[in-house]
């Protein structure tokens, strides 16, 4: 077992309660091919790729995460994912395991399409660790050595040794959302998690879509857009939560053009470093913190009142061909956002084979699933025609 311990981080706290509140919090990282996974190679590979990256075996020892010197587990399951709606999806919906300790494990799905998912619960990485962590374990499985990241550094740590220049935004529940907001009857699903391919790639849909979200979410939105704080210290190898928020505060008619210089000037600024003290949770103790985020989802489900419109990611521009491991050729690589109780709409974008793939949780309610039905479609309308088509001799 490594040494590998550190605090855990104000912003990983706040994620503890999500677990009970919005089950089963986990970002997804959903790999899909042709060909199949030797299941006895997988746990190989996940087990030395974990132990070049101890933020995935790590368990919770008070105010600290620990290297458990366990590699995560991996489930092999005759499943295939329900993309119709993955919200009603059993296997994405699990928990993770095999112990209620646990905070990061792998899935093979071997109905076709063989479908790797790597499960993370958001308090141990954010999404570009998340990252990390699966390209190593894709990388042992072509033969190479992993990348590792062994830094015990999350976000906490890496501003204190940064700076932020300046105060954090202000955050009160006022803003709409792009689907509108309803009442959340008993014994339907709280969150929906739907996904498209978009035929096309570019520069620029990130805010394409933050523009269209605008558009549909009346006088004024705050679209969240998270940064990847490792920017600051290029060296940096760590999967902890180093993404902290970068808010755009944008109207109606406002075009990608606009709220990208928006987005530069935010950054050129280090505006997200600004946030790490954001919102006040973290000074609560854990029932009061579990009773004001109920609150938030009363007020974004009941009044349409949220602390902001939407979080956008763009999780990166993958080469499909380079992923490939032997018997085993990527198709498409999709991020699944976690479920969200003071977030209206949680949107996850890669590119890849000259395609756009868009996943969204979003908190449901009366007339949400067909609004947000009718969104997705405008997305997918919009970007196609306004970026590259994908090439049909590409895969």
């Amino acid at each position: 077992m490594s040494l590998f311990r550190r605090p855990i981080s104000p912003t990983e706290l706040i994620y503890f309660p999500m677990r009970d509140m919005a089950p089963p919090f986990l970002m997804q990282l959903a790999v899909e091919g042709a060909g199949t996974i030797d299941p006895e190679q997988l746990r190989k590979a996940v087990a030395i790729a974990a132990e070049a990256i101890p933020g995935a075996r790590l368990v919770r020892d008070g105010k600290y995460w620990v290297d458990s010197g366990v590699a995560p587990a991996v489930r092999v399951i005759d499943h295939a994912l329900q993309y119709e709606a993955l919200e009603a999806d059993p296997v994405l919906t699990s928990p993770i395991g095999p112990t209620p300790e646990s905070t990061v494990e792998v899935l093979l799905l071997t109905a076709a399409p063989t479908t790797l998912v790597f499960r993370v619960f958001h308090g141990v990485m954010d999404g570009m660790g998340m990252i990390m962590w699966a390209t190593d374990v894709l990388r042992v499985l072509r033969g190479q050595e992993p990348l590792g990241a062994a830094d015990p550094i999350a976000d906490a740590e890496l501003v204190r040794k940064v700076g932020a220049p300046g105060r954090p935004t202000l955050m009160l529940p006022r803003f709409r959302s792009a689907v509108g907001h309803g009442r959340q009857d008993p014994g339907a699903h709280r969150h929906l998690l739907r996904t498209r391919t978009i035929h096309a790639t570019g520069p620029g849909a990130l805010m394409r879509v933050a523009a269209l979200l605008a558009d549909e979410g009346g006088p004024r939105s705050r679209i969240m857009i998270p940064v990847d704080i490792r920017r600051h210290d290029p060296e940096l190898r760590s999967t902890g939560n180093l993404a902290l928020p970068l808010f755009l505060d944008v109207r109606p008619g406002m075009d990608w053009k606009q709220l990208n210089e928006i987005k530069k000037a935010g950054l050129r600024e280090n505006r997200e470093l600004n946030q790490m003290d954001n919102g006040g949770l973290k000074y609560l103790p854990p029932a009061a913190g579990r009773g004001l985020l109920r609150t938030l989802n009363v007020l974004g489900a009941r009044y349409g009142r949220n602390l902001a419109s939407a979080t956008v990611s763009h999780m990166g521009r993958y080469d499909l061909d380079e992923l490939a491991i032997p018997g085993f050729a990527p198709t498409a690589i999709r991020v699944l956002p976690q479920h969200s109780v003071a977030m209206p709409l949680l949107f996850g974008m890669t590119e890849g084979g000259g395609r756009t793939e868009l996943t969204v949780s979003a908190r449901s309610g009366r007339g949400i699933p067909e609004r947000l039905d009718a969104l997705l479609d405008r997305i997918v309308r919009t970007l196609e025609t306004e970026l590259t088509p994908a090439d049909p001799a590409r895969k």
